[in-house]
Parts: C-alpha cells; structure tokens; sequence
C-alpha cells in the first residue's frame, strides 16, 4: 500500500494547477523606447521585449502625464499600472505586436490576462488578442474586444480580459496583439498590464506510469494476502 500512496501522492503533485510567474517580458510596456516628446513615444520601435506585427505600425507608447485638448479628445484613463500603456495604432489606423514564450511544457495549460481600456474620447475599433505556435504561426486561441467610438464620454475603466489554451508540441507560444481604430482621425483601444502564465494542469506520461505500476503493485499485495488467508 505505500507504493500506491507514494504513486498517488506523486502524481496529484505533478498534476495540480500551480500558478506560475508572468512569462512576458516588458508586460506593462514601461522599458524602452523612451519617450520622444516628454508624453508619449511614437515611432518605428515596439516595446523593449516585444517585435511589430509586419504590415502594421508599431503602437504609440502612452505616459500617464499625456494630454489631448480639443472637443473629442478629453483623456479618460491612467496606466492600469505602472507609468505607461498602449494607444494600439500609430499613425495609421492599424497597429500591433507580439512576443514569443518558448520552454512551454508541451500540454501544459497556457493563460494570457490582459487589460483593455477606452482610454481617450476618440478611442475606439478593435483590438485582437491572439496565441499562436511560434513555430508553425498555427492560431491557438482568439478573442476580439470592440469598443465603440464615444466622443461625449467623460470617464472609462480598465477591463481584464483572459485567453487560455494549450502549449504546443512546440513548447513556443507566440502572444500577438492587433489593433484597428478605423479611422486614422481616432485612436485605437488602450492595452496594457498583459501577462502570460503556465500551469500544469495534466499530468505528465511518467506520472501516469508510475501511478499505474503503484495501483498494479498493491492490486497484486491484496491479492496474495486474501490468497495466504485462504
């Protein structure tokens, strides 16, 4: 009987959800580029840690000391946190990133937490958060969040959003986000705080065996002492 405590003991083990650190790097945005007019950066270069969707621009880099004047354009959210977030297009309508996470247990349970936010007046359109194989670019799972264009609004929250799937045979995980404001005169939804974590919520084939030969060990226990009581 100690073998199949010791074999079910080590399987609950590997097998229980353990939250894990956030796998990304620069998820708040706050590191590099800096800041090319005192507020706000806005270029070719995507946040230290992350690459520009090709085909898209890289999106502005927004401090929480920017301002906009004018009837359309009040401000209505800082940072979710730290000193800095995302206006998820540059100069045209479109803009987006990704970030690759490789060393993923393959079968491992993947979950991505991102925050989404109106964060001007003329803030508005898509933003589509997507995980791929960063190998095979194979789309795992997707989620769109649409926000509507609300020139008159006079205040806005921050609004978690989660994606979840799982790892790749790969192990690499490709985080990409795309935003879409569908008019260059308005800005794209606000992103910031993501972070991307792993649990490992099955068990692994090593697990499974030696549970296995634990319950087939005390089976055959049981077995010779009701044979011997006989």
């Amino acid at each position: 009987m100690k073998m199949l405590f010791a074999a079910a003991a080590a399987a609950a083990l590997i097998s229980t959800p353990a939250l894990g650190a956030n796998l990304l790097t620069n998820g708040g945005f706050e590191a590099g580029p800096a800041n090319n007019n005192g507020t706000y950066y806005r270029g070719p270069l995507a946040p230290e840690g992350w690459s520009r969707v090709a085909g898209l621009e890289a999106p502005d880099i927004v401090s929480d000391a920017y301002t906009q004047a004018g009837a359309g354009f009040l401000v209505l959210l800082d940072p979710q946190e730290g000193d800095r977030f995302l206006d998820m297009n540059g100069a045209s309508p479109t803009g987006g990133l990704y970030q690759d996470v490789t060393g993923l247990a393959a079968g491992s349970q993947v979950t991505l937490t991102y925050w989404v936010g109106q964060w001007a007046q003329n803030s508005a359109g898509d933003l589509v958060a997507t995980l791929s194989d960063a190998q095979t670019l194979g789309q795992l799972a997707t989620k769109t969040v649409s926000l509507p264009y609300a020139p008159g609004a006079q205040s806005s929250t921050w609004t978690q959003y989660t994606l979840t799937t799982i790892a790749p045979t790969s192990g690499a995980i490709r985080v990409q986000f795309a935003g879409n404001s569908s008019s260059v005169a308005r800005g794209a939804p606000g992103l910031d705080n993501v972070a991307l974590e792993a649990t490992t919520g099955v068990p692994e084939p090593s697990a499974w065996a030696l549970m296995i030969c634990g319950l087939g060990a005390a089976g055959l226990r049981l077995r010779r002492r009701r044979s011997a009581r006989a």
